[in-house]
């Protein structure tokens, strides 16, 4: 009943003919499912491993692997959301830092290298600002050309538009990934899930078209897109089938994915907070991918704390 009632309500945040007092309705009602989750689950997990109150010093890491229904709720975001602080620091993002992973053996995986900080760093950049068929996305040339300046030797595909072609032989070379385009889970087969490219409709690049991959210099992904961690279909929830479990199993150490529809312009904000959080004189510090995420999100539940749909959306998987 709870899942159900999130994801309605989230719905009504994103419809553009909502009215303002609907919306915010919707997010009330988004800060109260957050509420009953820390009690009912996260909560309790936390203070069994000992974790509450604040941290001092550093921060404990937390791996979720939530698996069937709770997986369509964002276990990193629970807790209690409001413009003024708890004092008992009820919430997942005030004790730990969260990654997920869909088993042990996926999570083993994305360790067998051990991390490395590295000059050598080659970032691929795929930004897709106007799509066939597809609302445009404004803000996405600015996000592409901003990160293009900020990351080591960046490869843009930007103009001409990318293929899957293209992508998959520039992922063949690159240590860091960066997509800035639609996604789209498909509810019906997540194994077609995809992040939309120019040739999206004839050559999709899809789930099932990333399993063959194996990049073994591949350390980070980061999906700026909607919907990339998240498997719709309630049948093959246990699965984790979704675009950002098909790019960990294709070698990416970390990624950034998302649980429902971001924010074009809130996206170029959280991108460009979560890569100058791992700016390292010995290049990206990409070791760092999950306490960089959680403060990014953590300094946009300050601007917007009622605001659960802009920032409870990211999430960190891998090692």
């Amino acid at each position: 009943d709870q899942i159900n009632a999130f994801h309605r309500v989230l719905a009504v945040t994103w419809d553009a003919e909502a009215s303002l007092r609907e919306r915010l309705a919707a997010q009330g009602r988004l800060r109260e499912i957050l509420r009953w989750l820390w009690e009912a689950a996260a909560g309790p997990v936390l203070t069994a491993i000992g974790l509450i109150g604040q941290p001092k010093g550093t921060w404990p890491r937390v791996w979720w692997a939530t698996g069937g229904m709770l997986s369509l709720l964002p276990v990193h975001a629970a807790g209690y959301h409001s413009t003024t602080p708890d004092p008992e620091h009820r919430a997942v993002l005030d004790r730990v830092v969260s990654s997920f992973t869909p088993t042990l053996s996926a999570l083993q995986y994305a360790r067998r290298r051990p991390p490395s900080r590295s000059a050598a760093d080659q970032t691929l950049i795929v930004a897709m600002p106007t799509t066939p068929g597809q609302q445009p996305l404004p803000e996405v040339a600015r996000e592409a050309l901003l990160l293009r300046d900020q990351l080591p030797r960046p490869e843009l595909l930007l103009d001409p538009a990318p293929t899957r072609a293209a992508v998959l032989a520039a992922l063949e070379h690159c240590t860091v990934v960066h997509f800035a385009c639609h996604g789209d889970s498909d509810a019906s087969d997540p194994s077609r899930s995809q992040l939309l490219l120019s040739d999206w409709e004839e050559a999709p690049l899809t789930v099932a078209a990333l399993a063959p991959v194996n990049l073994d210099q591949a350390r980070l992904a980061y999906l700026s897109a909607c919907s990339t961690a998240v498997t719709r279909d309630t049948r093959l929830l246990d699965e984790a089938i979704h675009l950002s479990s098909a790019f960990q199993l294709a070698g990416f150490q970390h990624v950034v994915g998302t649980l429902w529809p971001i924010n074009d312009n809130h996206a170029v904000q959280t991108a460009e907070a979560f890569y100058r959080r791992l700016a390292d004189e010995d290049g990206l510090a990409t070791d760092q991918c999950a306490q960089a995420l959680h403060n990014a999100v953590r300094a946009a539940r300050e601007q917007w704390p009622g605001t659960v749909s802009l920032w409870g959306a990211y999430q960190h998987s891998g090692a």
